[in-house]
């Protein structure tokens, strides 16, 4: 009797695999497996849930033999202002392959989320799928920081629905976030937040009848963007690794 991948010690999913071995994010490597175009042992998958023995199956993609070599390395990345945070562009944007080929970086390589074309700052990269997508999901609780100027100062009633959670955009509340004042003209300002809406700071403050005027993101979780230069890139410490793993309640394995 055949034994069953799913119950033997070792297994993991077949979209954290595909996305360990540089295929894409969740959502990319799930469209490959609906396609069909994912074989293991010889014989097309199409369930989302299929797991794998690395060390034992032979995982194709499009015929071609797929390793999934992850490191757990990841890396800080000063994207700089009017990068699109892909890898591919469309009518001529600027991307982040070029920043990407210029490290030298291996093809499993990628970018952890997004940061808007008109914002800069902190990008983290990683080679484990896994990571990326315990980083990226919802319910991470990472806290991510920026500096933001806004057209004018907010007042006092402003920064209360900031802070206390009673904003409401899409018709949900936000979760409290931090604000800090960084200039005594009241337009710069700290904001620490832990969720990822979709341009949620920018949408805030145009709730409330601002405008961002500019956006950088100068932390993810105890990671700091510091003196990294536009473009730039260097490799967390371990101890960096460990802090952002905990920050998050993810194991060290994956």
């Amino acid at each position: 009797m055949t034994p069953n991948p799913k119950r033997e010690k070792g297994a993991v999913r077949l979209n954290r695999f595909l996305a360990d071995a540089g295929f894409g994010s969740r959502r990319g490597v799930e469209e490959l497996i609906r396609q069909g175009r994912v074989a293991i042992n010889g014989d097309p998958v199409s369930e989302l849930g299929t797991k794998v023995l690395p060390d034992r199956d032979e995982v194709m993609v499009d015929g071609t033999a797929v390793r999934a070599v992850s490191t757990g390395t990841v890396y800080a990345f000063h994207k700089p202002l009017g990068v699109v945070c892909t890898l591919k562009g469309q009518g001529g944007q600027a991307t982040l392959l070029p920043y990407k080929r210029r490290e030298g970086l291996p093809e499993p390589v990628m970018p952890v989320g997004r940061l808007d074309a008109d914002s800069s700052g902190l990008l983290l990269w990683t080679d484990s799928g896994m990571l990326n997508q315990s980083l990226c999901r919802p319910g991470s609780g990472i806290w991510k920081s920026y500096a933001v100027t806004l057209a004018h100062p907010p007042s006092e009633k402003d920064v209360a629905a900031f802070v206390s959670g009673t904003l409401e955009l899409d018709g949900r509340p936000c979760l409290p976030c931090r604000l800090e004042p960084a200039r005594r003209d009241g337009r710069a300002w700290l904001v620490h937040l832990h969720e990822g809406r979709k341009r949620q700071i920018r949408r805030m403050f145009r709730a409330l009848g601002n405008r961002v005027l500019t956006l950088h993101r100068i932390g993810y979780g105890p990671v700091k963007l510091g003196r990294l230069k536009p473009g730039g890139f260097r490799t967390l410490t371990r101890g960096e690794v460990a802090a952002l793993r905990k920050a998050m309640d993810v194991g060290v394995d994956g």
